[in-house]
């Protein structure tokens, strides 16, 4: 299943999933389709027919809109979205313990 799925940015909002077949008409079988507003997703049943779609389709109109049309990324495991969630949750949370002194200014001591 593996680089089967493909990315529609820019899409018209108005397209409907026969547009988007006709769109990929001739690039093999089609096992699903998912419409978002303003992108979708066509999932392929062969990675080689991704390939095709993503080489010849990129740039062209559908829908009165000049799309793109690239691979889709790998869906994240964790549910995705939300604060703190993301792949780089432990080098750049902001949730850092208020006693965390690795950035403060050094610490001047008198000698006596």
């Amino acid at each position: 299943m593996s680089g089967c799925r493909v990315f529609i940015g820019r899409l018209n909002p108005a397209a409907r999933e026969k547009d988007v077949e006709r769109f990929f008409k001739g690039y093999g079988r089609i096992r699903d389709i998912d419409l978002k507003r303003g992108f979708g997703f066509v999932e392929f049943e062969d990675p080689r027919d991704a390939d095709d779609a993503v080489y010849e389709l990129d740039g062209k109109e559908l829908c009165s809109e000049r799309v793109t049309i690239e691979h889709a990324r790998a869906r994240s495991r964790g549910g995705g979205g939300g604060r703190g969630r993301g792949r780089y949750t432990d080098r750049f949370s902001s949730r850092r313990p208020r006693n965390d002194r690795r950035n403060a200014p050094p610490v001047e001591q008198k000698i006596v």
